[in-house]
């Protein structure tokens, strides 16, 4: 079986052009769709998220704005930032860069408003997803579905298998495809890494959904022939061979998948690659709501 690639800056670009149009259809109307990065201190790989997010902004029209923090802020002093964004009617979504500093609970981010919440940080939003009403999912969780939709990969009444089960993958993601909606409706299996015999769960799946976090721990011998891998995992193995002395690889084993499943992401260039655009084409969905609003 020839195994099909499923690269994500095709589909990135795709969204990135989403974003362009609305965005000028948008500032059209008199209205900037404005997206607020609250920053606690200056951890180094914040740092670069920030920058190529307002890089990307630019270039699409989103205005990115970055409130910065000392590393040195109170709970209190993070929550009043929050709560003046939240209501601030110019800044139509806003996300919190982690790690947070120590001695500051990820509670903090409960001030951000649902319908500023574009990265689905929040427990309201969470809970919004559960109950199957409209909500922001966190970028990587919608991007898994973007990348089987965009691909042309059926869902609906398909078997999906995920293995994760963190608060920013494997939860909302079971939630949105179990939705009664256009590109949901599967029948959804969550699974862990304290799974027992995990092969004789990830051998039912049309979809697996790999997404704990363990290097290349879904093997070949695990999958069910003509199945469709996301591969959400993103993680460094020691490799003399390369000029890093290491490279990256996903959690399932790639070269194994290889003519066993029908379509796979690769790690990187896969899923990764859409959740910076999708960011943006939310915060542009959010200015888009609040206009409806208005008028």
């Amino acid at each position: 079986m020839e195994t099909r690639i499923l690269k994500g800056r095709p589909i990135a670009a795709e969204i990135r052009e989403e974003v362009s149009v609305r965005s000028t259809a948008l500032r059209d109307r008199g209205i900037v769709p404005t997206l607020s990065i609250v920053q606690i201190g200056d951890d180094p790989a914040s740092e670069i998220y920030s920058s190529s997010i307002q890089k990307a902004g630019d270039k699409r029209g989103v205005n990115v704005v970055l409130s910065r923090l000392s590393g040195e802020s109170s709970a209190a002093q993070v929550a009043g930032l929050i709560a003046v964004l939240g209501a601030d009617p110019s800044v139509h979504g806003i996300i919190a860069l982690k790690p947070l500093p120590h001695g500051i609970s990820s509670d903090v981010l409960e001030g951000i408003p649902p319908a500023k919440d574009v990265d689905g940080a929040t427990v309201r939003n969470l809970g919004l997803l559960v109950t199957g009403r409209p909500a922001y999912a966190p970028c990587t969780a919608q991007a898994v579905v973007e990348m089987l939709v965009r691909s042309g990969i059926e869902i609906s009444s398909r078997h999906v298998v995920i293995v994760g089960r963190s608060p920013v993958v494997g939860r909302p993601l079971a939630n949105m495809l179990l939705r009664k909606a256009d590109n949901a409706n599967a029948t959804v299996t969550v699974c862990h890494t304290r799974t027992r015999d995990l092969s004789t769960h990830t051998r039912t799946a049309d979809i697996l959904v790999a997404a704990m976090g363990v290097p290349e721990a879904i093997r070949g011998d695990m999958l069910a022939d003509g199945v469709v891998i996301v591969d959400v995992g993103v993680n460094r193995i020691d490799d003399a061979s390369s000029e890093r002395g290491y490279r990256v690889v996903g959690d399932v084993a790639f070269d194994e998948a290889l003519g066993v499943a029908a379509a796979i992401t690769p790690v990187p260039g896969g899923v990764g690659t859409l959740t910076t655009s999708l960011l943006l084409l939310n915060t542009v969905d959010a200015a888009m709501r609040t206009d409806t609003k208005a008028s």
